[in-house]
Order: C-alpha cells, then structure tokens, then sequence
C-alpha cells in the first residue's frame, strides 16, 4: 500500500494468464534469428534453472542455464569448429566456443571436462605454459565437430552453484541471443508471476526523489491485481517497479522472465526486452533494476521507467522513457504486461489519480558534494582524492563524505567513508589516499582496503608520490593497511603413503580478498622439482593433482607455493610415497 496516498476499493483487476503467438507481440519482432538452425545441446527433455535476462549481480544472465547431472553428455548446437577453449578457476570454469558457419557462435560452460581429445589437447598445453588456467585458440579445422557430436560433460566448474550447463547463442555482432528465441525447445505454458510493486516519485529528469510499495492480491488461479482499481498516488510524475519471475513446467524455480511492457491510456509507456545483450552493456543491470532494494533486502524490482544515465540497448525509447504525468481529476488506465520467451503473458490493468490532498515530500539527506551523471567530477581534501569518469552514475548522486580516526594497529590512516553500498557505481573511479603514519618498512606491503563487511578487501595501491592510489567501482568506507601474511596452504587429502589414492587436495586461503586494481594471488605446484598441474577451484579455495603417469612409483617431494597481491609467498612441503 503506498499509506496515505493510496484508496483501497473493493474490486479486482486482472486478467487470466494468455498464450500468445510471437507475431501477436510486437516485441518479439525487433530482430529475426534463426529458428532451425540449432540443435539442443543435452540430451532429453531441456530443464532451465535460469533464462536469458534474467537478473544477476551486476549483469543480465546471457544464456540459459540447463539443468543435470555431473557427467552428462554435452553437445556441439550445430556443425562448426571449436574456435575458443578457456579453463578458468572461476567465471565459466572449463568453457567451449564453436564458430558456426553462419556466423553465430555457440559457448558451453561450466563443464566438468572435454571429450577425450580436446581434454589431451588443453592437460599438453597447460603443461607446455605451466599453467592451470589458459585460453587457447585452436588452429581452424583442428577440432572440427557436427551437430550432434559431443564434446564434452556437463559439470560445476568456474563459478557455478550446482551441475549444470550454461548455453549460450552469440550473433555474428558478438551480442548473446535468447536461446529461446532460436528453437531451443522447453516445455512451458505458465505464465509469469507478478509478485510485488513499487511507485517512484520522479524528478523532470526522471531521477528518483523516492519510492513506496503497494500491495497486490492474488486470486486461487495465481491472477494478480490490486486491492481497488484506482490507486490515490501523490505525485505528479512517477515511474512503477515491478518483482516478477517466471516458471516453466518442469521446474518450479524462479527464472528471469522475457518482457516487460507497461501502456499508460493505451499508449507505450516502456518495454524492456531480454531478447539479445551487448556484453559491454551488461552492467547497466545496476540502473534497470531498484539497486537499493537489491542491496538492503535481497529484492529484484525491474524498474518500468529508465533512469535519465541508463543507456542499456534492451528498451523500446519511447517518448515518455516510463516517466508518468498523473492528472488530478482524470485518471491514467495503466496496463502492465509480463510475457516470457514462449508467448505466456500475465496481465494488471489499473487506474492511476494524483492525490492533490496528500502530496507526498522528499527532503534530502545533508550532503558536500553533488556528481552528476553526464560529467566528470574531481573531490581533493586533506588525505583523500577522486576522480569519478563522466558516466560513472545513472542520476546525479548528492555524495555525503565522512571522514573518522580508526587506532586499529593495522589502519594506517584515517577512515574516509564515501556516500553508500546502496548507490550503484558503473565505472571505475581514481581514489588515492594519504597515509599518515605508515611505518617505511611497510611501504611495500600497503594496501588500499575496503572495510564495508567487516572483512577488508584488497583493494591494491599504487606509489603516486606520498599518495596510495588505486581504481575502484563501489562506495564505502576506506582505508590504507598493510598486507604481511602470506596465504595458507592446509592438507586436505595427503599423506605420506599416498599409493592408494588417485589425487591429493589443498585448502588454499589468504587474510585479504581482493578487488579493484589487486591481484588474487598465484600459486606454483612441483613434484621432485617439475611442475605438475594442480585444478584450482575457486568456490571452495581448493588445488587438486590427479596422479597421472608422470609421477613414477617411489618416494617423492611435493612443494606448493602460493604469492599473493603484495608478494608475501607461502610455502608448504612434504614427502610422499608412491
């Protein structure tokens, strides 16, 4: 309920969920794709954990996510070669991509190895590099593959909350298309659910003065609507948010849904459509969706209006960009329409009337410094500096600063503390800082830190004179530390008779996590002095070696190091027997 500025009346106003064909939906006309071309990459009925668009931290979801089993056959979508092969610690793990000959790519990811040749392949150049991780470039015609034929099994490598396959379809622009919307089959006839939604008050530029809920009620069919079919909103210009996820039949988790279309007086008001993404446009994530409520409640809302420095490709740019004139005396019909990739749509019809007698106000917080959104801005204080790019925010930010001491033995400077987590960054700025009584025997080991969870994040420190400087994407509280413990290695699986098992495995862990301009550390693996290859797996902070015939029977000495962002190196050593 928006409190006082919303009459409750007794009447419903929604519409039965409704299957439409995509000719029927002008937004699944904007770009023709192929719809024969590819053929499903698992075998079976295809079962989707997460859809295209859907809403993740800091980007929209580019493929689709399929579920199953750890050693399930994967296959290649369509005849081509394999033009791409990554083995990563985290991200998409052990990757595939296939150029095809019509010009569309396709990638596999996530996947707990690759058939048995392209395997051979990736172990002889991880050990001719000496290295775990490797991207590698095939020669053209080397890997040959065709529709059908498979190339690797489906797994939870990278960074992957369970076993199964990330697919996605790329065009010959480079930009991920909605699998969907190119003949990947999935079962589904339900449409998307309408959970919640908000009403934001809105500036002449579209910027956010606030924002209130209202309830919504749902009928034992799942229709939605709300609880009168006029709304008393105060304001005169607002923008609606809105919670909404998707289903399929077979599964009954929350997937990303297709559309979001909203009409005032029948008139296209805004729409936003998942059907294909520019990479380099991704994190505009951070506009579309509420940040706020992402950040302090875990909450998604889709925003139905675009914020005035949101430059995603993915909306129709309509005249009034979202943004609603609400008349006093004659109310607005609103009709928002939800649909997914196969034509299931839920609809909300309702009547909007500014509420002259319960206008709402917003007063801002205090605050030092206004950045807008469409230029550079430059803040230099005593001990403390940045420099935020043009386009760095999506409205204009009254930034609050703060400034306190911290006597913690290992704060080597006061703690400037920058706006909050809950305004959503989307280029790196410069931040430099002034120590104030760093030791010179720690100089070399300073880190900038950010302090925002408790634990600090290495935020790396570069020497500009007496300042430590460093690039950053997010607000907070910060400070200069010092890094002097190297990481931790710790036995998981060793002994010193090893001849009965097939691998060994290490915890490996560092006091610092790192973001900004820091490296996460690197770590080395040898075996009687020749480097072995030990898997790192990055959820669980874990090196592996699966034995292999070049470990000989016998007694042998293992020696793992591990260096991290500001070269403090550990070490752990031991004999085994094979």
């Amino acid at each position: 309920m928006l409190g006082a500025t919303i009459a409750v009346f007794a009447m419903w106003a929604f519409d039965k969920p409704e299957r439409a064909a995509a000719a029927a939906l002008p937004i699944f006309e904007k770009e023709t794709h192929p719809t024969n071309y590819f053929g499903q990459p698992v075998a079976g009925g295809i079962n989707l954990t997460g859809t295209c668009g859907e809403l993740r931290p800091n980007h929209f979801h580019a493929g689709l996510d399929i579920d199953g089993v750890t050693g399930n056959a994967v296959f290649a979508a369509a005849d081509g070669y394999i033009e791409t092969i990554k083995v990563q610690a985290s991200g998409y793990g052990n990757v595939l991509y296939i150029s095809h000959p019509n010009g569309y790519k396709t990638l596999y990811a996530h996947l707990d190895r690759f058939a048995s040749d392209i395997q051979a392949f990736v172990k002889n150049s991880q050990y001719e590099h000496e290295r775990f991780e490797v991207e590698l470039k095939p020669p053209d015609g080397l890997f040959k593959v065709r529709k059908g034929q498979q190339i690797g099994y489906l797994g939870n490598t990278g960074a992957s909350g369970g076993p199964h396959l990330h697919f996605e379809i790329r065009s010959p622009s480079g930009k991920a298309v909605n699998p969907l919307l190119c003949g990947i089959p999935v079962l589904d006839n339900i449409a998307p659910d309408i959970r919640d939604m908000k009403v934001y008050f809105l500036n002449e530029s579209r910027e956010v003065l606030g924002s209130k809920a209202f309830s919504l009620k749902k009928d034992k069919k799942g229709n939605v609507g709300l609880e009168g079919d006029t709304v008393r909103i105060g304001g005169s210009r607002i923008g609606f948010g809105v919670k909404t996820y998707d289903r399929s039949n077979t599964r009954r988790n929350d997937n990303g849904v297709y559309s979001i279309t909203l009409f005032a007086n029948n008139q296209l008001a805004f729409q936003w459509t998942a059907d294909e993404f520019d990479f380099d446009d991704s994190r505009y994530l951070n506009a579309h969706i509420d940040y706020s409520a992402r950040q302090r409640y875990g909450a998604w809302f889709h925003r139905c209006f675009i914020l005035p420095g949101d430059f995603l490709g993915n909306y129709t740019r309509t005249e009034s960009l979202g943004a609603i004139l609400l008349d006093a005396n004659k109310p607005t019909k609103i009709t928002l329409k939800i649909s997914d990739a196969t034509g299931n749509t839920r609809k909300l019809n309702f009547w909007a009337l500014r509420d002259e007698s319960a206008m709402e106000t917003f007063l801002s917080a205090p605050y030092q410094f206004e950045l807008p959104f469409d230029a550079e801005s430059h803040i230099d204080l005593d001990g403390f500096s940045i420099t935020v790019p043009k386009g760095a925010f999506y409205e204009t930010v009254q930034f609050q600063y703060l400034v306190s001491q911290d006597n913690s033995s290992d704060v080597f400077s006061p703690m400037h503390h920058l706006h909050d987590e809950q305004t959503p960054v989307h280029k790196s700025f410069d931040l430099k800082i002034m120590p104030t009584h760093l030791p010179a025997a720690l100089r070399s080991k300073a880190v900038i830190a950010n302090c925002n969870d408790g634990r600090p994040d290495n935020c790396g420190g570069t020497w500009q004179g007496e300042w430590l400087s460093t690039r950053t994407r997010s607000f907070g509280d910060y400070c200069i530390m010092a890094d002097t413990i190297p990481p931790r290695i710790t036995p998981v699986v060793f002994a010193a008779d090893m001849r009965r098992k097939n691998t060994m495995a290490f915890r490996i862990l560092d006091n610092f996590a790192v973001t900004g301009t820091a490296n996460n550390f690197t770590y080395r693996g040898t075996i009687d002095g020749q480097w072995v290859l030990f898997e790192f797996d990055k959820k669980r902070n874990r090196l592996t070696y699966e034995f292999d015939d070049r470990v000989s029977k016998g007694e042998h000495k293992l020696r793992i190091t591990a260096k991290d962002d500001r070269g403090n190196e550990g070490v752990f050593e031991g004999k085994f027997m094979r």
